[in-house]
C-alpha cells in the first residue's frame, strides 16, 4: 500500500514516481549538473564540497554504498524491454517488491552512474535500505531516500522538498488533491523517522540510513503545504456556495494565499 501511495504523488524537487503494476515502482531522479546550475540542485554548497555535503547524514555513504548486488535476483520486466527515453541529467530506477522474492530489489534502469559503468542492468543495486530490510523494514521513501544520496552529487539536504511553483500552477482540485496527498505521505516520513530514531536509541544502534533530512525541512515543508491545502479548500468551498460549476483554472486567491504561507 506505501509503494502504491507513493506511485500516485507528484510535487517532489528531486524525483518523480510512476507506478507500473502493483509490484514495480519506477523512481526518475533529477541530477541537474554544475554546468547548467553552478552548483547541483537542492544543495547549499558549491559542487566540489560533496564531503562536507555528505557528512550531514552519517547513516549514508554514497561513495561506497553503489555497487552491484551479484548474489541478488532479476527483475520481472528486464532492462532489454524498457523503452522510457531519459534526458542526461536523470537516472531512473526500477524498484521491485515482488511477494515471490520476500524483499524489494532495485536496478538502474535508465541514465548514468559511473560506479554502475558496464554492469548488466537486471543486476540489481546493493543498497543499504534493501540490504537491512529483514531487519529494518525499510519503507518506499527511506529507499527513494537512499537512491537519491547515491545519484546525486552532492546529497540534497532534504530529498523530499517540495516543488511549490508546480503545485501553486495546478488548477484549484488538483492542487487541492496533491497538497493533501503529500502532506499525508511527509507526516508519514516524518513520524516514521521518529520511531525509528527512538528504537535505535534505546538498543544503542547507531543512525540508520533513513536519517537523510533535517526535521525543521519536513516541517516547514508540511506548514506551507498545509497552508496551500486550506487556500484551495476555501476557495472550492466558495465555489460550491456560489452554486459555481467545477474549478477548472488556478484562482488568484490561492495563488496569493499560498505566496502569503511562503
Amino acid at each position: 500500500q506505501e509503494m502504491l501511495r507513493m506511485g500516485t504523488l507528484r510535487g517532489f524537487v528531486h524525483f518523480t514516481c510512476y507506478l507500473r503494476g502493483r509490484e514495480e515502482l519506477l523512481v526518475t531522479i533529477r541530477r541537474p549538473s554544475s554546468e547548467t546550475t553552478g552548483q547541483y540542485l537542492g544543495s547549499t554548497e558549491p559542487a566540489s564540497s560533496s564531503s562536507s555535503s555528505s557528512s550531514a547524514s552519517p547513516g549514508i555513504s554514497p561513495g561506497k554504498l553503489l555497487k552491484p548486488d551479484h548474489g541478488g535476483k532479476p527483475p520481472a520486466s528486464p532492462a532489454s524491454n524498457e523503452t522510457a527515453r531519459v534526458s542526461e541529467s536523470e537516472c531512473v530506477f526500477l524498484i521491485g517488491a515482488y511477494q515471490r522474492y520476500k524483499s524489494p530489489f532495485v536496478w538502474l534502469r535508465n541514465g548514468h552512474l559511473e560506479a554502475y559503468a558496464g554492469v548488466d542492468r537486471d543486476i540489481p543495486l546493493k543498497l543499504q535500505t534493501t540490504a537491512d530490510w529483514p531487519n529494518t523494514k525499510a519503507r518506499p521513501w527511506d529507499i527513494v531516500a537512499e537512491l537519491i544520496a547515491v545519484a546525486v552529487k552532492p546529497r540534497p539536504v532534504n530529498p523530499f522538498a517540495v516543488d511549490f511553483e508546480q503545485l501553486e500552477a495546478l488548477p484549484v482540485v488538483q492542487s487541492a488533491v496533491c497538497t493533501g496527498a503529500l502532506m499525508y505521505t511527509l507526516q508519514e516520513v516524518l513520524l516514521s523517522k521518529r520511531r525509528r530514531a527512538s528504537s535505535d536509541s534505546s538498543r544503542s544502534r547507531p543512525p540508520p540510513s533513513s536519517a537523510y533530512e533535517p526535521e525543521e525541512l519536513l516541517l516547514e515543508d508540511l506548514q506551507r503545504l498545509a497552508n496551500l491545502h486550506f487556500v484551495c479548500m476555501g476557495t472550492l468551498a466558495e465555489h460550491m456556495a456560489q452554486g459555481g460549476a467545477a474549478v477548472g483554472g488556478k484562482s488568484e486567491a490561492a495563488a496569493s494565499g499560498s505566496a502569503a504561507a511562503a
